[in-house]
């Protein structure tokens, strides 16, 4: 079980590699020494060797937004996770509500990529939630299952160990709206039981996502169950990020 809290930042479609590698120096150099928050950072796959190198030495873990399930082959645009080792990536997203959105991707394949990525030693973080209707109409626990089944289907006892679960309601995702600190607990406990309901060792490390920022997260992560958190736009506002991190660092037990 994480002892510490979990800070993950997901760049997006944010910062090339010349603006990338600059804001990791930043980072670099304004962080203070941390001994309760571990802190990741998902740049752009293109920005990704940039942004390992500069932190290259530090605590500061790199990884990327999403990988392919095969090693290599006739996939254009794809990332092996071999490629992602290669380059110092120690993690990946997969399941992304911007993935299934936009590019169609489904559970299934949430679960086929988290397995390649698992295979070649890299730790996952799956990302789930439902949308505004759906939470709206009830199905929330229902949509959550259904996404996060394929996923703790293929895990063993070993393997879960490096699994992190991401709940992050997508409409909650960069529209500023965040959910009650009700909803987030009771949500929570939710995919604890789905995962215990999957005769995993533990419980699950679930980071909450969306619209996270200085003002709302110590409320959020003074939830129990609450691990940390997924963080978009105010994980490249080097302001925001530190701020964000002290926070974290404040509040672990």
């Amino acid at each position: 079980m994480r002892t510490k809290h979990l800070l993950a930042g997901n760049w997006k479609m944010n910062l090339g590699p010349t603006q990338a590698r600059a804001y990791a120096r930043q980072l670099k150099e304004s962080i203070t020494p941390l001994s309760k928050t571990d802190v990741w950072v998902a740049p752009a796959s293109i920005s990704a060797s940039a942004v390992a190198e500069e932190l290259k030495g530090t605590s500061l873990q790199v990884g990327a937004q999403n990988v392919h399930w095969a090693e290599s082959g006739a996939f254009t645009g794809e990332t092996s996770p071999l490629f992602l080792k290669d380059l110092g990536a120690t993690f990946t997203l997969t399941g992304h509500s911007e993935r299934r959105q936009f590019f169609g991707e489904t559970s299934e394949a949430t679960a086929q990529r988290t397995q390649a990525a698992l295979k070649a030693g890299l730790e996952v973080i799956v990302c789930i939630g439902e949308t505004e209707s759906e939470r709206v109409s009830g199905k929330t626990e229902r949509v959550l299952e259904e996404q996060l089944q394929p996923v703790l289907a293929g895990l063993t006892a070993e393997t879960a160990t490096k699994v992190i679960l991401a709940y992050e309601p997508v409409w909650a995702i960069g529209t500023g709206k965040v959910a009650s600190l009700k909803d987030i607990q009771e949500t929570h406990q939710h995919i604890q039981k789905v995962w215990a309901s999957h005769n995993l060792p533990g419980s699950a490390v679930i980071l909450y996502g969306g619209s996270v920022n200085p003002t709302n997260f110590a409320e959020i992560l003074a939830l129990k169950e609450v691990h940390g958190a997924l963080v978009g736009g105010a994980s490249i506002k080097l302001d925001q990020w530190l701020e964000l991190i002290k926070i974290a660092e404040a509040t672990a037990v």
